[in-house]
């Protein structure tokens, strides 16, 4: 169609078929062919020489293919800055197949945990989502946000940064690490547990949208362990649409969380290499704080724990803003691993907590 969305090619093709369609769209049509004209630098080595056979520095493209698969020579191809020369090589390729592989992974613990749930059946509503829920659906919101607006503008290394950072960050080292709890140790059917599942089929849903330009083979195995598809190919659904009403109250208050909890972590560190504590389940963390971090901590109290991942958080109002990590009180749940003092208190179930007894007698109530 004229005139056509974009014209790609290298930079010297500014004086060539940059130059020349131009001219004859003018003189034929007095309008320029293109909407948008890309330009691109030429593939270079590691250390960013020309690449040659009789130097034997090339990485041709089906070599690539045949040896890591089409979708890290795709992942390659968004992550770097095509506007200048792309360096090329098989460390940088081995970095690309890890980040794709951080990628997928996170994508198949969400998959993973969504065994016997059915969105449309199964789902929850958002006003009943637990806060952390709806705080990653928020974050996906600005992650599609910032996909969306990186493809307009053929911003292929942004989107590849944001959907990294999100699968990394956000949920690997955030979400997932404290939603598992929850995901393992409650009901099945269960609204803690469905909770964070509505939030999961989300999340992989939008993903396989999001990542479908760029990972089409991926997006297919996504989008066929999806249990209410929308269309029968991922690659013939509508894109994500953002929802116009993030919470960035929601999202600075779990962002000053999350920079309490990164100093939790690193004293819990510090204990296992003093011998204090085995794993982090085996901790009491005592917190002492005071103005707005005690109000923070204090409204998130009874989450503390989950949040840390340890066994108990002691809350204290303070002048001085501290961290102590103490052995936990009682015995060792084990079926969550926790350690409790309701430990022993249930006939039936002797060696568990308050909260796996509720659990498992859901569970048998709802087996008769």
């Amino acid at each position: 169609r004229f005139p056509a969305d974009v014209y790609l090619e290298g930079g010297d093709q500014y004086r060539g078929w940059f130059n020349s369609s131009l001219m004859i769209g003018l003189a034929a049509h007095d309008s320029a062919p293109y909407k948008t004209v890309l330009t691109h630098g030429w593939v270079v080595d590691g250390e960013g020489r020309k690449q040659s056979k009789s130097i034997g520095n090339t990485t041709p493209p089906d070599e690539i293919i045949k040896e890591s698969g089409a979708e890290i020579l795709r992942l390659w191809a968004a992550a770097v800055e095509y506007s200048e020369d792309m360096r090329c090589s098989k460390e940088i390729l081995a970095r690309v197949t890890d980040a794709y592989r951080k990628i997928r992974n996170t994508v198949r613990f969400a998959l993973g945990n969504l065994d016997g749930f059915d969105y449309q059946d199964d789902a929850l509503e958002v006003e009943s989502l637990q806060e952390i829920d709806f705080w990653a659906l928020n974050e996906l919101d600005a992650l599609t946000e910032k996909v969306i607006e990186g493809y307009a503008n053929y911003d292929f290394q942004k989107v590849y940064n944001a959907i990294y950072n999100f699968c990394t960050v956000t949920l690997s080292a955030r979400y997932f690490d404290i939603i598992k709890d929850r995901l393992y140790i409650y009901a099945p059917k269960s609204n803690e547990r469905r909770s964070a599942q509505t939030a999961l089929y989300k999340i992989a849903d939008n993903l396989a949208r999001l990542v479908a330009p760029i990972l089409a083979f991926t997006a297919d195995e996504i989008w066929e362990n999806l249990s209410s598809k929308t269309s029968e190919s991922v690659h013939l659904s509508e894109f994500p649409k953002v929802s116009g009403v993030r919470d960035e109250d929601l999202s600075n208050r779990w962002e000053k969380i999350f920079a309490i909890r990164d100093d939790v972590l690193k004293q819990l560190e510090l204990a296992r290499g003093e011998k204090i504590i085995g794993s982090s389940l085996e901790a009491k963390i005592v917190l002492t704080a005071n103005g707005e971090n005690y109000e923070l901590l204090k409204r998130y109290q009874n989450d503390l724990r989950f949040i840390f991942i340890a066994s108990q958080v002691e809350l204290t109002e303070n002048a001085d803003f501290s961290i102590k990590v103490t052995k936990a009180d009682g015995e060792k749940c084990e079926r969550c691993w926790n350690y409790s003092t309701e430990v022993g208190e249930f006939e039936k179930y002797p060696t568990v907590c308050e909260r796996c007894f509720a659990a498992l007698t859901e569970i048998e109530t709802a087996a008769v």
